[in-house]
């Protein structure tokens, strides 16, 4: 994936803020949504004050928090992202709603990766009509620091997909690591 991608992150709590971080410092521009306006105005203060935490320059900082946008609907934060990641409240319903308005906003290309640590990737989007392009992206917290990512594969999810997310996440500087059934607990957890 090239520097010039589009990312969305909807969800922008203590997970969703490290994630879009980890992508604007790696050169991505990351679109966000958040249900709260409150958290959706203060995640580019949080991702400056996360960066300048970990030693990143003022300019630094400023570069990444740059190329995070806030968007006021998950509709217009999917609108043009290669890849969407979910990173709400570990609520089901809330999550098959994600995934239902990012499905039909979102390029038919993009891939669709939900963060959740208990939830089973299968019930998350099993209503889904592009099934093909889903996974699950279990981040450890917090997301920015720790390098480990689960990527959890469904009976579903095309290995073209995973294998791409795979590339994705190392390119952002993480250590992704392939599931490669949904299972409770994925691996880490066990």
């Amino acid at each position: 994936m090239s520097a010039d991608r589009q990312i969305a992150v909807i969800g922008v709590g203590l997970m969703g803020h490290g994630i879009a971080l980890t992508f604007a410092k790696a050169g991505w521009h990351v679109t966000i949504a958040d249900p709260s306006d409150e958290m959706l105005r203060s995640a580019p203060d949080r991702i400056a004050e996360s960066l300048r935490l970990l030693g990143a320059s003022e300019s630094e900082a400023s570069k990444a928090v740059d190329r995070v946008e806030p968007c006021d609907s998950v509709r217009a934060a999917v609108d043009g992202a290669a890849c969407v990641f979910e990173a709400a409240p570990e609520r089901l319903a809330l999550k098959q709603a994600i995934f239902a308005e990012a499905e039909e906003f979102a390029p038919a290309d993009a891939t669709l990766a939900s963060n959740t640590s208990v939830i089973r990737i299968t019930k998350i989007m099993e209503h889904l009509k592009s099934r093909r392009r889903a996974l699950g992206t279990h981040w450890w917290n917090p997301p920015h620091m720790i390098p480990l990512v689960e990527i959890v594969k469904t009976e579903w999810t095309d290995p073209a997909v995973a294998e791409a997310m795979h590339d994705l996440l190392s390119e952002a500087g993480k250590a992704p690591v392939m599931v490669e059934r949904d299972v409770p607990g994925f691996i880490g957890n066990r």
